[in-house]
């Protein structure tokens, strides 16, 4: 009865800490906050996720379903792919639907992605914490701020459950993935960003995108794609970000894909 879960947490890690100091001594460990503290099993057993690795702790009966789903060995990677567009997310997405409804704690690709509302500010959400539903992106929230715009009809559309347990569920703007590709300054490049290059003499200012991510294949490749060739990160002297094409992106228009907004930022009239 301490208070929320995040407070909790910090004597939870001090018990599971003295536990494995005292490996002489055996605990038995009870539904603690599940009575009339009114925590969830579930909740309360994520916390304790580390008793199951260490021998001198019993944990409760009731527990074990979750924790043993929840606790897959952590050296277990899950494979992430190498390029990574809005398809792709979507059927990653759709493949780990129960785990991001249900919020679980386990091994999730790796596919971090930055997204707006629309009014000039960015954000980061980790794979786990967002979803599509057809065209549009949705993110997993607990600001309270954000409680006048929860879709829980999108939530109930998509996961076919309430997922009570995720916070808030609102519409955003998708705005890139991160490509694991870094710019002359260090800093990180997402598909969306509009970079100045320098390539053999000569400067240009071209978004980069992804070329070849056809379902199916594994032949996808970030690039720089223009009217009728490609340029390749690895072909440029040096890259430097120096904005994205969502600065004025609109939440209410038809959503637009990543490869969409740069082909109009390269061609706003079009190819003639």
């Amino acid at each position: 009865m301490h208070g929320p879960l995040s407070e909790i947490k910090p004597y939870v890690d001090e018990f599971l800490q003295y536990a494995k100091d005292h490996p002489q001594n055996r605990f038995l460990l009870t539904r603690v906050g599940c009575g009339i503290a009114g925590f969830k099993d579930e909740d309360m057993a994520k916390l304790f996720a580390e008793a199951l690795d260490i021998p001198n702790i019993a944990v409760p009966e009731e527990w074990l379903p979750a924790l043993v789903y929840w606790c897959a060995p952590k050296s277990d990677k899950v494979p992430s792919p190498k390029v990574i567009d809005e398809n792709i997310l979507k059927a990653l997405c759709e493949e780990n639907k129960y785990i991001i409804g249900a919020g679980l704690v386990t091994e999730l690709p790796t596919a971090k992605v930055r997204y707006t509302f629309g009014d000039g500010r960015f954000n980061y959400v980790n794979f786990g914490d967002y979803f599509f539903c057809g065209m549009n992106f949705y993110v997993f929230g607990y600001d309270d701020s954000w409680a006048s715009e929860h879709l829980q009809n999108i939530v109930l559309d998509y996961f076919r459950d309430e997922c009570w347990d995720r916070g808030y569920c609102r519409k955003a703007i998708f705005a890139g993935v991160r490509t694991g590709l870094k710019d002359s300054k260090g800093e990180d490049i997402y598909t969306g960003d509009i970079c100045h290059i320098k390539r053999g003499g000569a400067e240009y200012h071209f978004p980069l995108s992804t070329f070849g991510t056809e379902p199916g294949t594994d032949n996808g490749r970030y690039a720089f794609v223009l009217d009728n060739h490609c340029l390749f990160p690895e072909q440029c002297d040096s890259i430097t970000i120096e904005g994205n094409v969502f600065a004025n992106a609109d939440i209410d228009a038809f959503p637009e894909t990543v490869g969409a907004r740069c082909f109009q930022y390269l061609f706003p009239d079009g190819i003639r």
